[in-house]
């Protein structure tokens, strides 16, 4: 994440929720299309930009060149904590990872530093987007490649959309929560391409992918967003109650649109390529 206030939203269980639950549900799936696309440049040298709980940094790990670096940052210590621990130990042929807690508005790196920035569904969250891109200018070589990747709306991602018609049933005069506002709130393509400019890259490909997520069962789909993510911290001051009510409502929308058994949903998303 890119500030304090950003950072305290995944404190608590969430990153052990984030980890269990939204990693295969949603985070998985772009991690391995982003992974193919970082290796596809060749990198010797690699950063990671709100690394999370670490999903693409293991698929980093063990897809680069042996000869390269990946260094993965995070604000949250709790995140980065998770994500060493599930890194360890690494597999055989993985790259080494060292894990630092940054922020993406201040990189705390030496200008001209890597040939690849990579960030997984961290800058919807940034205060100032603009910033941070230049921040990736910044410390991006001459031929340096930027890849990150933002949320589509929330009506072209299934689960989520079922957790705010749920979230609007229990609390309706509730202002907009922040799946809806922050994490597919940022999914105009226009104002992804301008923010990257006005940070100094070129966007050179801007491409709509939509994947598949999974579930072992509606119930655990619906647990993933409120447990992981920063909606937990906006539904605390309710009690847990109001948190239950909201997975349970989340939970049929899912069996009566998907089923029972195993859940397999539609997720979308855009990747971003650019350069300095």
């Amino acid at each position: 994440m890119a500030d304090d206030a950003a950072a305290r939203l995944f404190r608590g269980g969430v990153p052990d929720a984030y980890e269990r639950l939204m990693v295969p549900l949603v985070f998985q799936p772009y991690a391995d299309d982003l992974v193919a696309r970082a290796v596809s440049h060749t990198p010797s040298a690699v950063l990671e930009l709100a690394a999370g709980t670490g999903v693409v940094t293991r698929g980093l790990a063990a897809a680069l060149p042996p000869e390269s670096t990946l260094i993965a940052t995070d604000l949250n210590d709790g995140m980065l904590a998770v994500a060493e621990r599930r890194g360890a130990p690494r597999p055989a042929g993985a790259r080494p990872v060292a894990w630092q807690a940054a922020d993406a508005q201040a990189l705390p790196f030496d200008a001209e530093s890597f040939d690849l920035v990579v960030c997984q569904f961290g800058v919807m969250f940034f205060p100032d987007r603009p910033a941070a891109h230049a921040q990736v200018r910044r410390v991006l070589r001459p031929s340096g490649i930027s890849l990150f990747s933002v949320w589509d709306s929330i009506a072209t991602n299934a689960v989520a959309l079922a957790v705010d018609e749920a979230y609007r049933r229990v609390l309706p005069d509730a202002p907009p929560n922040v799946i809806t506002r922050v994490a597919h709130g940022y999914h105009d393509p226009e104002t992804i391409r301008a923010d990257a400019e006005a940070g100094g890259l070129v966007v050179v490909a801007l491409d709509e992918v939509e994947l598949i997520g999974e579930a072992e069962s509606a119930a655990s789909a619906a647990a993933a967003i409120p447990r992981g993510t920063p909606l937990r911290a906006e539904l605390e001051p309710y009690g847990p109650e109001v948190s239950d009510r909201i997975e349970a409502i989340t939970a049929e929308l899912l069996e009566q649109r998907f089923g029972t058994g195993p859940v397999r949903t539609p997720i979308r998303a855009f990747v971003v390529t650019a350069h300095r």
